[in-house]
């Protein structure tokens, strides 16, 4: 008489590795669609790092005194051919006691590929867009 071992033998591993694979294959397939649209490149990533610091500058030198900032542009030293366009807008201001200003940040970090000084529609571009407000 042979004594039942217990355990798994090779072949009902094989059966139970199959059955699984079966299971899950059909889900793979959503795999691809799901992480398509969150892969960003490198360069995205650092021109959304480039943007973001350059707004909170911005906001703060803003904060401190309302129209201390204009319109510019400069070269940013994160990425190669990297630049940074901002536009700042008073959207509403008002001559009433207690009520302050109200300026619109805009900032476009690009990489400036063909050297023309300019963030193109056609070169990899991050916007940024906040509004700040004067207290009074």
């Amino acid at each position: 008489m042979r004594r039942a071992e217990a355990g798994v033998t090779l072949i009902e591993l094989l059966v139970a590795v199959m059955l699984v694979s079966i299971a899950v294959m059909p889900l793979l397939q959503f795999v691809p669609g799901t992480l398509a649209p969150i892969q960003v490149s490198d360069s995205e990533l650092r021109l959304a790092a480039v943007s973001t610091r350059k707004g909170e500058e911005i906001i703060n030198r803003l904060r401190f005194n309302i129209n201390s900032v204009s319109t510019g542009a400069e070269i940013c030293t994160d990425l190669p051919n990297c630049r940074l366009e901002w536009t700042i807008a008073t959207e509403q201001s008002s001559g009433t006691t207690n009520v302050g200003s109200l300026k619109t940040i805009a900032i476009v970090a690009c990489r400036d590929l063909n050297a023309n000084s300019a963030c193109d529609a056609s070169e990899d571009q991050v916007r940024y867009e906040t509004k700040v407000t004067s207290r009074p």
